[in-house]
């Protein structure tokens, strides 16, 4: 089939600007978890929503839909007993701080798409539900049905697939992908563990005090903000001020309050995944605690700064292997209040490891410590054969369409909903050398030139794969 002839390409080319605004409607929507609103939206309404407008614009455009109990939704056309599918997602992290353009104007600069989930993953997703509707359009003849699957709870823990597997009952594919990284493709995932420890503080004395403490938005963010609130006489209040003013840093502001002062830390955000790419606010506030006379807090201080250590030397859980390298760990979330301090760390943790591995290895920083294990979550890594299904025909159309033979498939520290069901891999849609995201940073963003490249690629996969 030559580029003349391609009738996938051709309807995509022809719908550019529908495809555009498309998107840009279901990026305006600030669909981060929230809690539950009801029955059929169990994170929230601004995710229920995301969902009600993706669902009403596959009707439109001919497909079958399901909404799976607002857990998940999808698209589906064609016949077969057999069914292959692109999974994708529609919520998103907070926004945070440092944006130059609305996070949810959706606006167009530059020939991008400016808004959180441009990338990751509303954009993609969007590109492999117009693939497969340019298929639909083509004629071509399949034999599986082709189904485009929506989560809503990727960024916060794959509460919606394990429904949609689960308790909701729905077919797996026989072949997947899902839109949410780069091209050519990524075969080889770390396993992810969610730590959350704890240390129990002792009642509060009469001396400098921090009363409470607050950094981070989600496990797999670096904190770009934290505030600390100390409480004391006004003598040790003052002299905290003048311990702070004459350390200053430009990244850390102290504000005195009518009984209090408030110490505040600005870092940079980056994917959770990547903490070598952030600057950690909840580790420079620690830093800058460290100069004050705090006796009672101290411990604690003193392990945020070691723990905040991106390749987790601080919790002796450091290590790697020959697939996808080195072992990282965010300190994602911080909370002090006057009962307890509890730390989320996000641990991105070797192939060739497991979940128990990570904690045999935390054991002995706890031992002897003021520190104990609250909570922890293990998404086992995945490492898919490159000469199987499905990343052996994915690889081949990528570099069929793209000429590109140089660029090889890919490790990462994310963690894609191809782990969630057997036959799949992260494909796409960042393309090697682009500018488009970054991921869960300001400014994110994705050009509309490769938003319908992916959507070239999206729709001469599901071809090969259904056919």
């Amino acid at each position: 089939m030559t580029e003349a002839t391609d009738p996938l390409r051709a309807w995509i080319e022809e719908h550019r600007d529908q495809m555009v605004e498309a998107l840009r409607g279901v990026l305006r929507i600030p669909s981060v978890q929230e809690p539950a609103s009801g029955p059929g939206a169990p994170f929230g309404g601004p995710v229920r929503e995301a969902l009600d407008y993706t669902l009403a614009l596959c009707e439109r455009l001919g497909f079958r839909t399901r909404d799976v109990e607002g857990y998940a939704g999808h698209a589906e056309f064609g016949e077969g007993a057999e069914m292959v599918a692109a999974l994708g997602h529609l919520d998103v992290v907070p926004e945070g701080s440092g944006w130059t353009r609305p996070p949810y104007g959706a606006e167009i600069a530059d020939g991008a798409i400016y808004a959180r989930g441009a990338a990751d993953d509303k954009g993609p997703t969007y590109a492999a539900l117009f693939g497969a509707k340019a298929l639909m359009e083509s004629g071509l003849p399949l034999r599986r049905r082709v189904r485009v699957i929506f989560g809503l709870n990727e960024e916060s823990g794959f509460a919606c697939v394990r429904h949609y597997w689960g308790p909701a009952g729905e077919e797996r594919p026989v072949l997947a992908f899902t839109p949410d990284a780069e091209f050519p493709l990524v075969y080889a995932e770390k396993g992810i563990v969610n730590l959350t420890l704890r240390h129990e503080r002792a009642p509060a004395g009469d001396g400098l005090r921090v009363a409470e403490l607050y950094g981070g938005l989600r496990p797999n963010m670096v904190p770009d903000r934290a505030l600390a609130r100390l409480t004391g006489s006004p003598q040790a209040l003052y002299a905290a001020t003048a311990t702070l003013a004459g350390w200053w840093h430009r990244h850390v502001t102290v504000t005195p309050t009518e009984d209090a002062i408030e110490v505040r830390a600005v870092g940079r955000s980056a994917h959770g995944s990547l903490p070598h790419d952030g600057d950690n606010a909840v580790v420079r506030l620690a830093r800058a605690l460290e100069r004050l006379s705090l006796p009672d807090d101290r411990p604690w201080i003193e392990w945020f700064v070691r723990t905040g250590d991106p390749a987790g030397s601080g919790l002796g859980i450091e290590g790697c292997d020959d697939v996808v390298g080195a072992l990282t760990s965010n300190l994602g979330l911080a909370r002090v209040d006057a009962d307890a301090v509890t730390a989320t760390y996000n641990v991105r943790y070797p192939v060739r490891w497991s979940g128990a591995e990570v904690l045999q290895r935390l054991a002995p920083t706890l031992t002897g410590s003021d520190w104990s294990l609250a909570a922890s979550t293990d998404s086992p890594p995945l490492h898919a054969p490159l000469d199987e299904e499905p990343a052996r025909t994915l690889l081949d159309v990528y570099r069929r369409l793209t000429g590109d033979t140089e660029s090889l498939p890919q490790t990462m520290g994310g963690g894609t909903y191809a782990r969630a069901t057997p036959h799949a891999v992260a494909f796409g849609a960042a393309f090697p050398g682009g500018a488009d995201g970054p991921p869960h940073e300001p400014d994110e963003r994705l050009s509309i030139e490769s938003y319908i490249r992916a959507a070239v690629i999206y729709a001469h996969a599901l071809h090969e794969l259904a056919r």
